[in-house]
């Protein structure tokens, strides 16, 4: 997979909860944006918590990767663990200002800052532009507050 968003060589692993509330959902939604975006490749935590060897393998491999959780209860992470496998990069959806609930309409702008978020957690040159003269969304609002109110 060619990464176009990015000056990378190493591919990246995208793991994500993908549990049963809004946060679990949007954690998966934005590990497949991110790999129809080619900034990496999303790749299966159930596999790695039912130990099956090449998952667990292809983990321990892996140079680049980053954990999606949707919330604090940290079930990736424990998954990782319990597999032996070196937590890298991690996201806590929850600590993104993004409230935990039942409603599974996902909301555009939430997953955009997950997104903005995990590409934040690596070094690669990545241009963000905001190209509506328009008020802020609260994604792109969320994006300026990461950036320390510095839009773009």
């Amino acid at each position: 997979m060619s990464n176009t968003n990015c000056n990378c060589t190493q591919k990246i692993m995208i793991l994500t909860c993908s549990g049963g509330s809004n946060v679990g959902q949007l954690s998966n939604q934005a590990a497949i944006e991110l790999t129809k975006e080619g900034f990496g490749e999303i790749f299966c935590l159930a596999g790695i918590g039912a130990k099956m060897s090449g998952f667990v393998q292809s983990t321990k491999d892996v140079k680049e990767m980053v954990l999606i959780d949707g919330c604090d209860k940290a079930c990736g992470k424990t998954i990782l663990e319990n597999a032996g496998v070196e937590l890298k990069k991690h996201i806590i959806v929850t600590k993104l200002n993004i409230k935990k609930n039942d409603n599974l309409n996902l909301n555009p702008d939430d997953i955009a800052v997950i997104k903005h978020a995990v590409k934040l957690e690596f070094k690669y040159p990545i241009k963000f532009s905001f190209n509506s003269p328009k008020l802020l969304s609260p994604g792109d609002h969320a994006r300026s507050k990461m950036f320390g109110g510095r839009c773009c």
